[in-house]
């Protein structure tokens, strides 16, 4: 929904390494991570792993989807409107760039106040994202971060003012307009000449400024606060009120308590970028700013990049300052309020509830402040700003008023921008949590004394996790090539498991050894190697049940080849397709031979081993059939090997070692 906006910027899809998102209607969403090398002021196509393949406008290092910087505007709003069935635009081009409802006009809206709202493109899905039903009636766009004429404020005005048609506009009997706006000043200028020239022509006529910007001392400045993310919650209650058949006097009314009542702060690690302008390179690397705006002008104060924590917690500090230059909200335990934690563009959804998570822990946990409702999201954006900002309005001591006010934030509207889900928030702090049926994996106790067998046992598991957490960066660079850049980090959670649950394996017994980290592989390696080393496990497991351990090639022969059949039954993967297999395979038939030749087992395993590593190394030259490598382009392919086979050859070498150095 971030792109749903009257002057949909993209801005999910601007991004120097960052998240993209291209919503073509409200239900639609799909994302892609850019890798192009950029030709500032050309055309480039850019491959999108995940996106396919675009046509991308390039300038200064910033890539994005667009056909022309010229025509972003126009474009995008032309995109939203076609995608939504409820909007209809003012043709007016290229001056005037207004969406409005197309139900508007209509018997039962005739008594019904409008709210209008617009400003600079850039902040999608602000603003036209918000019309609908119990929110805006129309919005009105400038050019990228700048404020609309009053000529098309005014033409947008007229449109909705006469919601009963053209017998209520001769009549002059229009129930009035809301304008909401944010506190800039080019905003305030135009909006207020629309508003006095529609006053002339008899339309009433109000407007909320909504200044909720905590960077800025009061003392600084006579501009005032800037308006930010908080202006959505105004939208919303606004708009319910409106709905609900308020007069304009009373939807104004409710609309100023809650501009009043907002306090928000934005923090950012990078500045965004516009497609055809020059980047600013202002944020340092390791650097972020608290307290910048929305149209990239710099923040109250440059910090260092720190946990989400940290900055959460600075962030309710700051609104909470009650210092005698600021002092814009003050709470209390048992006090009750509304957090909406907002993408400032490119910050992923994943980011956006981690500042939740943080936020909620802050004010309920530690300040005892009862959170009643929750919005979150990509909602009034900078371009691709790589940050996010946190908006607390806080709720009125009356019940009657407060019960109100959350009733109108839960109305339910069609606006695209606006998330769905959330309500109240009424449950205590592990109530949200259910328990299930857990998997019983065996507990085991490590022997008091290790036998020899136990004792070579142990350095092979610490000899193999240290290796393949060792590892870590090398197979991480190669899977960001060729997969999805989580092998080295797998790999490396399960060494770090086993080598914390070594101290509970039953290391004197081999099946119960194997069927140990088996549960250590269970629980920490996730994705297709974790699934499939666990079944790799499983056999050898059943393997030494039944026919136990021994020093014999012909039964370690045995043992492994069962397991990498039944990886292969499992996983589909066969010799070739640039999988786990090329190393595993080779090392099977290698063992066989050995075994049938008569060959001892310590120079058998060196001959497996060195067979995996030559098999491992031979992926280069492969053509993927399997895996997440599948859709890689082959030049990538032939200069990376396949990492899951690498892995492999990797804990192979240090079972052999360790082994070697114990015979």
């Amino acid at each position: 929904p971030d792109t749903n906006a009257p002057c949909l910027m993209l801005s999910r899809l601007i991004p120097l390494a960052r998240m993209a998102r291209l919503a073509v209607s409200r239900s639609l969403e799909f994302s892609t991570r850019i890798r192009s090398r950029p030709v500032v002021g050309s055309l480039v196509v850019a491959g999108a792993v995940g996106g396919g393949i675009g046509l991308s406008y390039a300038s200064g290092g910033g890539v994005s989807f667009v056909n022309s910087p010229n025509d972003i505007v126009t474009e995008a709003i032309d995109g939203l409107v076609l995608a939504n069935p409820g909007f209809a635009r003012l043709d007016g081009y290229p001056e005037v760039k207004v969406i409005v409802r197309s139900d508007w006009v209509s018997p039962e809206n005739q008594h019904k106040v409008a709210i209008i709202s617009g400003g600079g493109a850039g902040h999608e899905p602000a603003h036209a994202g918000f019309v609908g039903r119990n929110m805006l009636t129309g919005a009105v766009s400038g050019d990228i971060f700048a404020s609309p004429s009053a000529f098309s404020i005014l033409a947008a005005i007229r449109t909705v003012a006469y919601p009963g048609g053209e017998a209520q506009k001769k009549a002059k009997k229009s129930p009035g307009v809301l304008l909401i706006i944010k506190n800039y000043t080019g905003d305030r200028i135009n909006f207020k000449i629309a508003a006095e020239r529609a006053r002339a022509e008899g339309i009433p006529i109000e407007m909320v400024v909504v200044a909720d910007d905590c960077a800025i001392p009061k003392s600084k400045g006579v501009t005032g606060r800037r308006g930010i993310a908080g202006t959505v919650l105004v939208h919303k209650v606004a708009g319910a009120a409106a709905e609900a058949g308020l007069s304009l006097k009373q939807v104004a009314a409710e609309a100023r308590k809650v501009a009043q009542n907002v306090a928000s702060i934005g923090v950012s690690a990078s500045v965004c970028s516009i497609p055809g302008r020059p980047e600013s390179s202002r944020i340092g690397q390791g650097e972020m700013e608290m307290g910048l705006g929305i149209h990239g002008e710099p923040g109250a104060e440059k910090i260092k990049t720190k946990p989400v924590k940290e900055i959460v917690s600075s962030m309710v500090s700051l609104i909470l300052d009650d210092s005698k230059d600021r002092g814009y909200m003050s709470l209390n335990p048992l006090d009750d309020v509304v957090i909406l934690v907002n993408s400032l563009g490119s910050t992923t959804p994943m980011e956006i509830s981690i500042a939740t998570s943080e936020a909620l822990n802050i004010l309920q946990n530690q300040k005892a402040i009862n959170v009643r409702r929750v919005v979150t999201g990509p909602l009034m954006t900078s371009m691709d700003m790589a940050g996010f900002s946190l908006s607390i309005l806080k709720l009125p001591k009356s019940k009657f008023e407060r019960e109100k006010l959350l009733l109108r934030l839960d109305a339910e509207t069609n606006a695209p921008g606006w998330p769905r889900g959330g309500g109240a928030l009424t449950r205590g702090p592990t109530d949200h949590l259910l328990d299930f049926e857990r998997e019983k994996f065996r507990k085991f106790l490590r022997p008091e004394v290790l036998t020899a067998n136990g004792r070579v046992a142990e350095d092979m598991i610490r000899s193999i996790a240290f290796a393949l957490k060792a590892a870590e960066p090398e197979l991480t660079a190669w899977d960001l090539k060729v997969g999805d850049g989580d092998c080295g980090e797998t790999f490396k959670l399960g060494s770090m498991a086993a080598l914390e649950d070594i101290k509970t394996y039953p290391l004197n017994d081999p099946a119960d050894t194997l069927e140990a980290i088996t549960g250590t592989v269970a629980r920490s390696m996730g994705g297709t190697s974790g699934a499939l080393y666990r079944i790799f496990l499983l056999s050898l497991c059943a393997s030494a049940r039944q026919n136990g351990v021994s020093g014999d090639t012909k039964l370690i022969s045995s043992m492994f080849s069962k397991a990498v059949e039944a990886v292969v039954i499992s996983g589909g993967a066969k010799e070739g397709d640039r999988t786990m297999l090329d190393a595993l395979i080779p090392a099977a038939r290698s063992l066989e031979h050995s075994a049938q030749n008569g060959v001892p087992l310590i120079i058998a395993l060196e001959k497996a081993v060195i067979k995996a590593e030559v098999g491992a190394e031979s992926t280069r030259s492969m053509e993927a059939r399997a895996g997440r490598s599948n859709y890689i382009p082959k030049e990538v392919l032939s200069a990376t090997p396949d990492p899951g086979s690498k892995a492999a050859a990797i804990w192979m070498r240090a079972a052999y070692e360790s082994f070697l150095h114990s015979y």
